[in-house]
């Protein structure tokens, strides 16, 4: 078949399953409604992410043929191949398929895609719920790897993640440099409350902000923001749902010493970065006495932060030649060391579930849950897995859109870059429409949104 004629049969596919609709409210989105983030997501940014893999593994071929040996030439070669197939397969609506590598989450993959096909879901990149469809194109790409002997544990974002925290390392001083000198760091020194309060909001918004970098959003690319101390200070108009101060004070109220706090993380660099500033002062000065960062399995929406990231980035502080990185870095590999910070990989991250399923799903994760003081939950995919990917009325309480997910306090924590909200003031949304035609996807808004039974 010659690519015209395959680009009209890929057209006239998606003529018969897309509709020139937004997404209906209380529907769960989809890249079937041409009017809608999911569409655009699928049809165009979805496939240029892959094909920026595949000229990224070409130009690494060298390094990963060094790193990984002579059979992971020929390796390379069919993932290469295998990608830019899941490429055609996005693009012209195929049908997913079920997973056969000796992966972990293989089975609960496949259970989910049962369940999916029984309950009457079409299942291709456009028809699917948009967070299924999207979760599942990722798992895809670790499946191609998967199934491979040479290259099965490659994380092959890595070196868009390595750019990201190189370019981020000095972004991160300013806030680095503002702990040191207001004595954040320092036990012996007290604070008083409002203290405690304003220090830990600004941590709490330069960790919030910095999630507009997000290279899943950007296509693999991204500019790190240079003075996010000071222009946090500036955007609290922006902050749509603002329960910041709910959230520091419900931090610094108990004087007890055994919280223990989960960190549902997003993205690696500039963010989380800021969430070690974050976790750094609410050990020190919350009485936090256990911090669980809970990270990906595989490599997950390009940036996203697994376990030997987070340990990446604590080594490049410490091994920073700035004498002020460095006394960080030790301190934060000492949290590691003594257990006071504790790093989490769940399965369920990685899954295309909501997080209303989880009760039923991995009860014991929800178990562990239920003892934390906090959970605080970082980015946009997690806002979608909380709202449980509906387009809900933007008044819509936060209690009520997070479904059956009420483990503990939690609050989410998310720069907007998906057609889905809630919470709102009423009539919020209407203003916002008329102001700015893409607030829901732009980066540029955002909501602290806490529950708290």
């Amino acid at each position: 078949m010659s690519s015209s004629d395959s680009l009209q049969e890929n057209s006239e596919t998606l003529m018969n399953i897309v509709l020139d609709l937004p997404t209906p409210r209380n529907e769960k989105l989809s890249a079937k409604y041409k009017r809608s983030f999911a569409y655009p997501t699928v049809k165009d940014r979805l496939p240029v992410i892959l094909s920026k893999l595949v000229d990224l593994l070409y130009r690494e071929k060298q390094n990963i043929i060094n790193n990984y040996g002579e059979d992971a030439e020929e390796e390379l070669k069919s993932a290469i191949g295998e990608i830019s197939q899941l490429k055609n397969h996005v693009q012209t609506a195929k049908p997913f398929e079920k997973f056969s590598s000796s992966d972990p989450d293989t089975h609960l993959w496949n259970a989910h895609l049962e369940e999916l096909m029984k309950e009457g879901s079409t299942l291709n990149y456009f028809e699917a719920v948009w967070l299924v469809a999207e979760c599942y194109l990722y798992r895809k790409m670790r499946e191609i790897f998967a199934t491979k002997s040479s290259l099965n544990l490659m994380d092959y974002f890595c070196y868009q993640k390595s750019v990201l925290l190189s370019d981020s390392l000095p972004a991160i001083g300013p806030v680095l440099s503002h702990m040191e000198k207001e004595g954040l760091l320092n036990s012996s020194k007290s604070l008083s409350k409002t203290q405690m309060q304003e220090e830990l909001t600004m941590l709490l918004k330069c960790s919030l902000w910095a999630n507009r970098l997000d290279l899943s959003l950007a296509g693999g690319t991204t500019e790190v923001q240079s003075d996010l101390l000071h222009q946090v200070e500036h955007w609290d108009g922006n902050i749509l749902a603002n329960d910041l101060q709910q959230v520091s004070s419900l931090l610094i109220a108990a004087k007890t010493s055994n919280k223990i706090v989960d960190f549902v993380t997003d993205n690696s660099g500039l963010e989380f970065l800021c969430d070690l500033c974050l976790a750094d002062y609410l050990v020190s000065k919350c009485n936090v006495k256990q911090l669980n960062f809970r990270v990906k399995s595989i490599p997950w929406f390009i940036s996203d932060v697994m376990s030997k990231d987070l340990f990446q980035t604590i080594e490049d502080v410490r091994s920073s030649p700035n004498p002020m990185y460095q006394k960080f870095g030790e301190r934060w590999q000492k949290f590691i060391d003594e257990g006071v910070w504790q790093v989490k990989v769940d399965l369920y991250w990685c899954l295309g579930k909501t997080y209303s399923e989880m009760i039923d799903s991995d009860p014991q994760l929800y178990n562990e849950l239920c003892s934390s003081s906090l959970i605080i939950f970082k980015g946009d995919l997690n806002y979608r897995k909380l709202l449980q990917e509906i387009n809900w009325d933007p008044t819509t309480p936060f209690s009520k859109a997070i479904g059956n997910f009420h483990p503990a306090p939690l609050v989410t924590m998310r720069t907007c870059k998906a057609d889905l909200i809630c919470g709102l003031e009423k009539d919020l949304d209407n203003v916002m429409n008329a102001q700015h035609d893409d607030w829901l996807v732009s980066g540029d808004f955002a909501v602290v949104q806490l529950y708290s039974p």
